[in-house]
């Protein structure tokens, strides 16, 4: 990192005071001419940064990840003479690369890098600065503090200003493709079929399933229950407004547990790319996600909504966060919330790659409220449906998409 000295003028008034002691006039006149010389330059130099306006901004607030970013640092001299050597310094955060050509100067200061140049700014003149960052990671990156400094005419006196924006760059996680057939609601009897004109009818019975305690009576099915032997319930044609939920547990293992740094990505991933997908389809989608969130410490929920602007929500929301969520305590306020808004026929798909305790019973009652539930579980811990109705979808992330 460039050096910075402190000024010299107290050096000279050390000087003439010493003259004066010694008896040495030549020395103290000699001392306080250079003093004086330093004063107007110092004088000058004060008025010079007295109005100098310093602007640190970004190109683009988000972006994907490998996608490039201009960072401008700007100087405005109001006044009518020249900045000829102004210095500037600023901090990249890890999850940003400063791509070529580099500045000057860079060094890597643990997590993060600092960056250093020069450039000259002339007399009523705005100069602007440009730095390009790639960005390799997901997340929430601030940028600098800032600060530019400059010396006087004779180089003696340093004066140095800070930028007053530390500008916030939010990195979109990774996307990947669905597979096909992923997020589509089975139904064991088939689609139904009929005019277009005929809306889906709510009562109409497309399967059964096993009863579970808590299912009304009205439900149980007579033919099919003495047709197996065993209570089966029907499943109901869902209605036409039906809408779709997501929900994200930000979690890879309990409280206690170190999280997997790997595992967290691909959930993240995960979760981005069924969002993205559906609200790509022009499906109105609600979200909540469980974990930390910066700003939010107990999770986001999103009403639902379709468009960019939902879309742009999600995945910042998606990005800001962090591995949390996997207690009971943040667990079942998100599945109350839902239980309250989904109707019968309604769709949630879960990305999971954890299930706290609270799980099995909070997905048992959506089912038995004839919600329809995917669950798409991340990682090793896939396996058995954790309630009858459950449909289980193992999450591969495939290849980057271009």
């Amino acid at each position: 990192m460039i050096p910075h000295h402190r000024s010299t003028l107290e050096a000279f008034v050390l000087a003439a005071a010493a003259g004066l002691v010694l008896g040495l006039p030549l020395l103290s006149a000699a001392a306080a001419f250079l003093l004086a010389l330093g004063l107007a330059a110092d004088a000058m130099a004060r008025r010079a940064y007295a109005g100098v306006e310093v602007t640190h901004a970004l190109s683009r607030s988000a972006v994907p990840i490998d996608d490039q970013v201009e960072v401008w640092l700007g100087v405005a001299n109001p006044e009518r003479w020249p900045m000829p050597a102004v210095h500037f310094e600023d901090v990249v955060p890890a999850g940003l690369e400063v791509a070529r050509p580099a500045p000057r100067g860079i060094q890597r200061v643990f997590h993060h890098s600092v960056v250093w140049d020069a450039f000259h700014v002339g007399p009523q003149e705005r100069v602007r600065h440009h730095l390009r960052v790639t960005a390799r990671h997901r997340g929430r990156w601030v940028l600098g503090p800032a600060r530019v400094w400059s010396r006087d005419p004779l180089g003696w006196s340093l004066f140095e200003r800070h930028a007053a924006q530390q500008p916030v760059l939010t990195v979109y996680p990774r996307l990947y493709p669905v597979p096909t057939g992923l997020l589509t609601p089975s139904r064991p009897e088939g689609d139904r079929r009929g005019p277009p004109w005929q809306p889906p009818d709510p009562l109409r019975v497309v399967g059964v399933r096993p009863y579970e305690p808590g299912d009304p009576p009205r439900l149980i099915h007579p033919h099919a229950t003495a047709r197996t032997g065993v209570l089966q319930v029907k499943r109901l044609e869902p209605g036409g407004d039906s809408q779709v939920a997501l929900l994200a547990l930000a979690a890879t293992g309990a409280p206690e547990d170190a999280p997997d740094p790997d595992l967290f990505e691909a959930l993240v991933s995960a979760a981005a790319s069924v969002a993205d997908q559906y609200l790509d389809a022009g499906a109105a989608l609600g979200f909540s996600l469980v974990g930390a969130v910066y700003g939010r410490p107990r999770g986001v929920h999103l009403p639902p909504a379709a468009g960019p602007t939902q879309w742009a929500r999600v995945m910042t929301a998606l990005a800001w966060v962090s591995p949390g969520g996997g207690d009971d305590a943040d667990v079942k306020p998100a599945v109350g919330r839902l239980s309250r808004q989904l109707k019968p026929g309604d769709h949630l798909v879960c990305v999971t790659s954890f299930r706290p305790p609270s799980w099995t019973a909070a997905m048992r009652q959506l089912v038995q409220r004839g919600v329809q539930v995917t669950n798409v579980r991340v990682g090793p811990a896939c396996g058995a449906p954790d309630a009858s109705g459950v449909r289980v979808r193992a999450w591969t992330p495939a290849p980057v998409v271009p």
